[in-house]
């Protein structure tokens, strides 16, 4: 949402809606684990989170915050089992390396700009 200003000083918001397409990963079975893919901006600054979360059941599965990653925030399920890139802020690759699973995950990062990508994961077998 953005403000804007007109001569009579009355206050204006903006939304802007994007419809993002969510991105398909296969992987075959067995396979030890999967990259789910997110790559942004370089140089992240100001507080940042990101949250990686599976639907259907509703779980996080990897929270970060401003630097160190929040493993009690984390669903039980995913302890052990996510890995990010430790210097993801400088080069937005928030991607998440995930052992041994399938569904829908959305990751959301909050900060200055918000961003969100969802990410339909198949096992194939």
């Amino acid at each position: 949402m953005a403000f804007l200003y007109t001569s009579e000083n009355l206050l204006l918001s903006v939304f802007v809606v994007l419809s993002v397409i969510p991105v398909k990963v296969e992987v075959e079975e067995g396979a030890e684990s999967v990259q789910l893919p997110f790559k942004t901006t370089k140089q992240l600054s100001g507080e940042i989170q990101v949250i990686w979360e599976r639907y259907e059941p509703f779980q996080k599965a990897h929270v970060f915050t401003n630097g160190p990653n929040q493993f009690e925030e984390q669903h039980e399920v995913y302890r052990d089992r996510t890995v990010m890139n430790k210097d993801l802020l400088e080069t937005g690759d928030l991607s998440l390396t995930l052992k041994q699973d399938s569904g829908r995950y959305g990751c959301r990062v909050y900060g200055k700009i918000q961003r969100y990508k969802t990410v339909l994961l198949r096992v194939k077998g």
